[in-house]
């Protein structure tokens, strides 16, 4: 048992981190491959990710009971589905763009502000009851991201950091609606449960990949209609550095440019599958703890790998005012959940056990879990 989760928190590890350094790579202007696309290229990786989903469903049966239940749930689709992938969009197309401003390492700290979006957003839609630990958390998570994002008067870089704070804007933006979309993960999982049927028994839990399967093609049209507006990079896409090689455009750069795109989806694919069996073979905390560790490892990769730094020790404070703030972040919800568990059962404590499941799964494209 312990080698098999040891494989799976291995495997994340591998996974996430790569896919965090491909894509700082692909997008970078200065140290990477420079695609000005970055809404374009993700659109195409949704698809790419449906049809990986779709083969895994396709050779698991699984395909046509999911496509039979959307169409027997058009209502659900409509409150659930739409919005959370257009959230989810949002979120990662925000993301990939900032990376064309900032380093991987000020990117992989900020992003880890989602938690306090997710606290404002719970309280404000009341699915998080007021505590002034969490206050506290979510003061103290800002203060770490205004550190990184400080830099002293004087500095003759200021069209770098004026870059810097652009591209912290843009990750604050994809944590803000990671944040809602995972709010309003809750609130619709909380009438759905209100609405089921008693006499239904036992509800099979919907693997990720199913929920992949439904959020990419609403996120892939979404993301297509907001490339089409604002990047336009048709045809110009196809004399970009994605689909050439030395500025010139062949068959081999096309196929190239095609792998370029299907890694990611790979990637992201994998990564859903070491998350879910974390899940399975391990407590939530291993997660959580794991999670810390992660982002630890992804900002030392990306100091030795892409050779990034941290520009002053406020920078160096903040970020680990902010690794400290998740930390007990994940401490205060573990003796919560622990609290609620030596309680009588009853359908409230069942409602917020099923919300800490999933909150271990809030940094997947599912959403999870996110």
């Amino acid at each position: 048992m312990a080698r098999t989760i040891l494989g799976y928190i291995a495997g994340w590890y591998v996974c996430s981190i790569a896919l965090s350094l491909y894509n700082k790579w692909m997008f970078d202007p200065e140290r990477g491959l420079s695609v000005p696309y970055p809404i374009l290229v993700t659109m195409m990786q949704q698809w790419i990710l449906w049809g990986i989903s779709w083969a895994y469903l396709k050779s698991k049966g699984i395909v046509q009971v999911a496509e039979q239940a959307q169409q027997q749930r058009w209502k659900f689709y409509l409150k659930f589905i739409i919005p959370a992938a257009l959230a989810t969009a949002g979120d990662i197309g925000l993301a990939n763009v900032s990376f064309k401003f900032i380093s991987l390492t000020i990117y992989t700290i900020v992003k880890s502000s989602s938690i306090a979006f997710v606290l404002l957003f719970g309280c404000l839609f009341r699915t998080e009851r007021f505590h002034w630990r969490l206050a506290c958390i979510v003061a103290v998570m800002f203060a770490g991201v205004a550190m990184m994002v400080y830099r002293p008067s004087g500095n003759d870089s200021k069209p770098a950091d004026e870059h810097i704070v652009l591209g912290v804007m843009l990750v604050l933006g994809s944590s803000m609606l990671s944040g809602l979309r995972w709010v309003y993960t809750q609130l619709v999982l909380r009438k759905a449960d209100a609405d089921a049927d008693p006499s239904a028994g036992e509800k099979k839990k919907k693997s990720p990949v199913e929920t992949i399967h439904q959020l990419t093609p609403v996120m892939g049209v979404a993301l297509l209609v907001t490339t089409l507006a604002v990047e336009k990079p048709f045809p110009a896409v196809f004399h970009s550095p994605l689909f050439q090689i030395q500025d010139q455009t062949s068959a081999l750069s096309l196929v190239r440019g095609f792998f370029l795109l299907l890694t990611p989806g790979v990637l992201v694919f994998l990564l859903v599958t070491c998350e879910f069996g974390i899940l399975q073979h391990a407590q939530v905390l291993t997660l959580s703890v794991a999670g810390v560790c992660k982002e630890v490892i992804t900002i030392l990769a990306s100091m030795l790998v892409l050779g990034e730094t941290l520009s002053g020790a406020q920078n160096w404070l903040g970020m680990g005012v902010i690794l400290l703030d998740v930390c007990y972040y994940n401490l205060y919800r573990f003796r919560q959940k622990e609290a609620i568990l030596q309680e009588p059962s009853d359908d409230a404590s069942e409602v917020l056990l099923q919300e800490f499941e999933l909150e271990s799964n809030k940094q997947i494209p599912e959403l999870r879990k996110e």
